[in-house]
């Protein structure tokens, strides 16, 4: 899985220097991919309003307006912590945490990461993590858009 989100992400922008925590580099929309790699017409578009984040959603060329896909009331992201990154690092059996930094926000509803490789942090990618499922999902991202700092 963690090859094919290797595969999936096309890097335009170094990540080196954003190990850490989920920061305005991260400002983006991101297209959901298929186990394949392959765009499957879902996007994300994660941003902040009044220095909270929020997530939104909608396919891909519908006129519909973007719709927040976190949850319906008290949602608010929060970094993840340690133990939570261990919980979604496990997700990817082909990877360890000598090897690959996380890092995360999260709300009840869904977790959005980062992953890099720890000796060469422009690889890495995005994924978003069910967390309402009983046991968490990943799902690749694929980011669409070059970072920025302004809201929506």
């Amino acid at each position: 899985m963690f090859k094919l989100l290797l595969v999936s992400i096309t890097f335009l922008f170094p990540l080196a220097m954003y190990a850490g925590e989920i920061t305005d580099f991260d400002i983006a929309t991101y297209s959901l991919t298929s186990k394949d790699g392959l765009p499957t017409g879902m996007q994300i578009k994660l941003y902040k309003v009044n220095n909270k984040w929020v997530m939104e959603g909608k396919e891909k060329g519908s006129n519909a307006p973007w719709k927040n896909i976190s949850c319906d009331t008290d949602c608010e992201y929060r970094a993840s912590t340690q133990l939570e990154h261990e919980t979604y690092l496990a997700l990817f059996p082909t990877i360890t945490q000598n090897q690959f930094d996380i890092s995360c926000i999260q709300n009840i509803a869904n977790a959005f990461c980062r992953i890099q490789k720890k000796d060469n942090p422009s690889k890495g990618g995005y994924v978003l993590i069910a967390l309402v499922t009983g046991k968490p999902i990943s799902m690749s991202l694929q980011r669409l858009t070059r970072p920025y700092s302004s809201n929506k």
